[in-house]
């Protein structure tokens, strides 16, 4: 008996080191390896056919994890964000349609146990979709006319029930910000100007491939909100999406409509070298384990300057409240996510 008992606890322990050594080489790589879509519109064909994505959310709902992007005709949604299950579906209807574009630049929202998402427009008319089920296509509007009308927007809600929507993808215009009804999605109140680039103190958000373009101005866009120890990370990427120094910016504030001050470790996503360069237009979340990621827009610009890609890294916030995240050896094997040891919490 004690043999088969030593032998047991022995088996016992041998299982429990093989499941920790598997986790340990649970790697991806970036950018991404998704089924990203392939020229759907004629103007990008034009360009010179091929793959590509660009301004992706990451979300949390449920235990699975969202993904979504531009112009994907679809989703992804996956357990461990590594294996990836794509969902096809287009959400733009024939009165909502936007040339050249079907689901762009989208904004995910989750409230209670609904995922809701939008994409880019300035039309009145567009639908916000809502699912209790999102692993499948299963969408039905939440709003039929959504009436914000936001270009590249990002959806917020706060621990107070509150909903806001940030938006805005200009070279001469701020980002903009609005709280909307959670029940009616009815706007609140006009929008309000939250913030803008200010490229003559900071070098990195003038446009050019070597930010030396001061022929043009520079690009915000891709805004996006998270909360943390009472504090609110309004990010934005800048100075435009076919550079390699394309990055992800924040500003700090103490309540979600500002005012808001920037802040000074910035931009906070930067990868200007690497095999897929740049690391803008993206958003922060943390995973089911606690652990924060953020996930951008990387170019590859071979077949044309807007052949783009996704990756992400690890993120997080130091003890100063500084949001920070980690692009080094961006092209590398990096760990996923695993849960926090004791020492970590």
């Amino acid at each position: 008996m004690k043999t088969v008992t030593s032998y047991l606890l022995i088996l016992i322990c041998c299982c429990a080191m093989s499941a920790q050594a598997q986790q340990k080489r649970l790697t991806y790589c970036n950018p991404l390896n998704l089924d990203y879509g392939y020229t759907p519109f004629e103007t990008f064909a034009s360009w010179g056919k091929h793959r590509a994505t660009a301004d992706p959310t990451m979300t949390l709902f449920k235990g699975k994890y969202y993904l979504f992007s531009t112009n994907q005709f679809g989703y992804w949604w996956s357990d461990d964000m590594l294996n990836w299950n794509f969902v096809y579906r287009k959400f733009v209807r024939p009165y909502n349609e936007v040339k050249d574009d079907e689901l762009c630049a989208p904004a995910t929202l989750v409230l209670g146990d609904t995922l809701l998402v939008i994409g880019s427009t300035y039309n009145k008319d567009f639908t916000l979709w809502m699912s209790t089920n999102p692993t499948h296509d299963d969408w039905k509007a939440a709003k039929d006319y959504f009436k914000v009308g936001a270009w590249d927007p990002g959806m917020f809600a706060d621990d107070d029930g509150r909903v806001y929507i940030y938006h805005g993808s200009s070279n001469t215009l701020p980002l903009y910000g609005q709280e909307i009804d959670r029940r009616t999605f009815e706007p609140i109140g006009p929008k309000k100007e939250m913030v803008k680039l200010n490229p003559e103190e900071h070098g990195w958000e003038r446009f050019g491939e070597h930010n030396d373009n001061v022929f043009l101005l520079p690009f915000i866009e891709g805004s996006w909100m998270n909360k943390y120890k009472g504090k609110y990370y309004l990010q934005f990427g800048a100075p435009g999406t076919e550079q390699s120094g394309y990055g992800d910016g924040v500003f700090v504030g103490d309540h979600p409509l500002g005012p808001f001050t920037y802040q000074k470790h910035n931009p906070f996503s930067y990868k200007p070298g690497g095999f897929a360069k740049g690391a803008g237009h993206g958003a922060t979340w943390a995973d089911k384990y606690g652990n924060y990621w953020h996930i951008s827009t990387m170019g590859i610009s071979v077949k044309n300057n807007f052949e783009r890609r996704i990756g992400f890294w690890p993120a997080g916030f130091d003890k100063d409240g500084v949001l920070y995240s980690n692009t080094a050896y961006g092209d590398y094997p990096h760990y996923l996510s695993r849960p926090r040891r004791p020492s970590e919490k």
